[in-house]
């Protein structure tokens, strides 16, 4: 390695960037920005079993190109040997085997300027290491006795590799995130270690497990409550995690200063915790302090501004105020005010004083007590639960997720909906399997039916019934079901085609309306453009050249979706007619052969970025050898079989590929959310359809 290089061959520089020369010869750097990882850690054995899942993935993982750094060229510390890299190569990872690195000045500053600083953390570190490791570093995990599983490490640096990525969460994803009938497990074990056979079973029904700190045995020790963190997500399958600190005051047990509670806050933020809660009782300063830490250095975490009301009456407007202190000028991400019910009508003021309110934020209003538990029953989004496993209930007038959701049943706030497949031949489709799973997993009292014909009038009586809560839309009705619609969204507009029907409400008359989605456009975007970055560097807006293959109704969705990518079209159809009508919708061009010349006449170069084929499997197609050798992504809608030919001659040609299930996981993923209005469960509905077709 060039040793006056620096840390400048991590951070992907080169000598036009920086006027080094020595820069160029130490990387081998896409265009795009490096994202390396640093792991620091006294055992090597540790390093090596974290940083090998690194070099072992693709360079999507840590968003770099390969790049062999040795720390020990870098310091002019004598000892420099003792600072050798763990392994022999690396994919923009620093590892690092002693505390010595940290006095070079280059990794000094990497907390302030790199997303992803690691510190692995031992029970065998000494104080002087542990606090140097938290000046030098911006994330922790705590490896305790440094024995890994393999798993753990390829599980924990990926969600920490994508946490450190994540800018601010758009209201969007938030409302999703907190979404309609979405639940926390409070967890109230003093010590995870003593339940690792208990917690696995706590994780059904729930989104997100809520780690109270305050309930800890150990609870003030930062290293003990991460540790404690880490055991839990080993045990309860990667589930986001809340971390809270409930002070005395606020119904906890927490000691009431602020001092410890706000310095114990930021190691939530260092362990990549996805929900800080922020008590809203507190000094200012404290609180602003926590929130320009998350702003600035934790983008990705959710903060939810709380306050508890305990033993004494709120009225509406003390409600209202209550909401707007935990709102903190919209610094937050959704607000939690919990009041103390001394009869039912203090269960419908808590909402009707946010409702009133009308922020533009999730928020929880809930009460504490037997009384309050109708508050709960109520909530919409992101309330917190029990389970009958805990040794206690963290709050008075705590139900489980089951119990919760079988009360809005009876009360018509979640009754049981009707969903369909509509279309032709539709009677192998996995739809059923992926949505079924999806109201599975997370507690919804749904069922999603085929619904098979040619003929609009079996739409129309479906549309009709009293429990109709949605519908999918494939051929030959995605725009049959355009005059049973009372409005289509824009997207569905511009291509032409319905895809998914929602069921909405009239803000005015509370009629009920029909809209009109498609989802299909997002089913090819998505995977596309994770594997145009993946392999090129490619980044949106550096345009490029799409060729859509067919004429149909997934053709003007993978149309749309290439504009939104911001690539040029250009349209192959065996009909030229119909390729003109499209390319000339979508501002492309149409060819009536794929030769290199014919296809450079019509956009200028003979190659392509990126291929989507929505014909039927039955037609065999495949591309003209010359296309493959400038590695365009192939991406093909047909699913089944899961390997068509044109998937075959794309993997024989190595180029990147996305098989045609891969869409219809991503659309239905978009369609679950639009109809429930809330996070789809990803893991759930994959696996459904790929228990029916190959994964490739």
């Amino acid at each position: 390695m060039c040793r006056s290089a620096g840390l400048k061959a991590v951070y992907g520089t080169t000598a036009e960037a920086t006027g080094d020369a020595t820069a160029v010869s130490c990387t081998s750097v896409a265009p795009r920005a490096v994202t390396p990882v640093v792991l620091i850690c006294s055992d090597r054995a540790v390093l090596q079993t974290f940083a090998e899942h690194l070099w072992s993935t693709d360079s999507s993982t840590t968003g770099s190109s390969s790049i062999v750094v040795d720390l020990g060229e870098m310091s002019d510390d004598p000892r420099g040997a003792e600072l050798a890299l763990a392994g022999t190569k690396a994919d923009g990872v620093f590892v690092c085997r002693s505390t010595l690195c940290l006095d070079h000045p280059d990794l000094k500053s990497m907390a302030h300027a790199h997303p992803l600083t690691v510190h692995l953390a031992l029970d065998t570190d000494d104080t002087d290491t542990l606090k140097r490791c938290e000046q030098a570093t911006k994330y922790t995990v705590v490896v305790g006795d440094g024995r890994v599983e393999e798993d753990y490490a390829k599980a924990e640096l990926s969600r920490l590799v994508a946490f450190s990525r994540k800018p601010k969460p758009s209201p969007a994803d938030v409302a999703l995130d907190m979404g309609k009938n979405t639940f926390f497990l409070s967890l109230t074990f003093e010590d995870f270690s003593l339940h690792t056979d208990l917690l696995p079973t706590l994780t059904e029904g729930v989104d997100a497990m809520e780690l109270r700190v305050d309930l800890l045995a150990d609870n003030e020790d930062p290293y003990t409550v991460l540790r404690q963190l880490s055991i839990l997500r080993r045990h309860t399958g990667y589930l986001p995690v809340v971390f809270t600190i409930r002070s005395k005051g606020q119904c906890g047990a927490f000691p009431d200063d602020p001092e410890k509670i706000f310095r114990l806050a930021r190691w939530g933020l260092r362990a990549g915790c996805e929900v800080m809660d922020v008590e809203a009782n507190w000094p200012m300063s404290y609180r602003e302090g926590l929130i320009r830490e998350a702003g600035e250095n934790y983008p990705g975490a959710v903060l939810v501004g709380s306050y508890h009301v305990v033993g004494r009456k709120t009225t509406e407007e003390q409600a209202k105020e209550l909401f707007m202190e935990c709102y903190h000028d919209g610094a937050v991400d959704g607000v939690k005010v919990v009041t103390t019910a001394f009869e039912p009508e203090d269960s419908i003021r808590v909402h009707a004083a946010a409702k009133s309110l009308a922020l533009p934020v999730p928020y929880i209003g809930l009460c504490l007590t037997e009384t309050g538990k109708l508050s709960r029953v109520l909530n919409k989004r992101f309330t917190p639960v029990t389970h009958e496993n805990l040794p206690f209930v963290a709050a008075p007038g705590q139900m489980s997720s089951k119990e919760i959701m079988h009360h809005r049943a009876e009360l018509g706030l979640c009754p049981p909906r009707s969903f369909f497949l509509f279309g032709s031949p539709i009677s192998a489709s996995p739809s059923p399997d992926m949505h079924n799973a999806g109201f599975r997993s997370t507690g919804l009292p749904h069922e999603y039916f085929l619904c098979e014909g040619e003929d609009p009038a079996i739409m129309a009586e479906a549309l009709s019934r009293p429990d109709f809560g949605g519908a999918s839309v494939t051929i030959p009705h995605k725009q049959n079901v355009l005059p049973l619609l009372d409005e289509v969204s824009e997207a569905a507009e511009a291509i032409g085609a319905v895809n998914t029907v929602v069921v909405g409400t009239d803000p005015e008359t509370g009629a009920r309306r029909l809209r009109g989605d498609n989802t299909d456009w997002l089913g090819i975007l998505r995977p596309v453009k994770a594997r145009l970055e993946a392999s090129s560097g490619w980044e949106q807006g550096r345009g490029g050249v799409a060729l859509v293959v067919g004429a149909g109704g997934a053709a003007m969705g993978a149309l749309f979706a290439m504009q939104r990518l911001g690539l040029e079209v250009v349209v192959y159809n065996r009909t030229p007619s119909k390729a003109e009508e499209l390319a000339g919708r979508f501002g492309g061009a149409a060819v009536s052969a794929l030769d290199a010349e014919t296809l450079e006449k019509a956009c200028g170069a003979a190659a392509v970025d990126v291929v989507v084929s929505t014909i039927p499997a039955a037609a065999e197609f495949t591309l003209p050898d010359y296309l493959l050798e400038s590695k365009p992504v192939v991406f093909d809608a047909a699913y089944k079989p899961a390997l068509t030919s044109l998937l075959a001659q794309a993997k024989e040609a190595q180029c990147p590929y996305v098989q045609g299930a891969d869409m219809l996981v991503e659309q239905g993923l978009e369609q679950f959310q639009l109809w429930t209005e809330r996070r789809a469960p990803r893991e759930e509905m994959e696996g459904a359809v790929f228990a029916k077709v190959d994964r490739i």
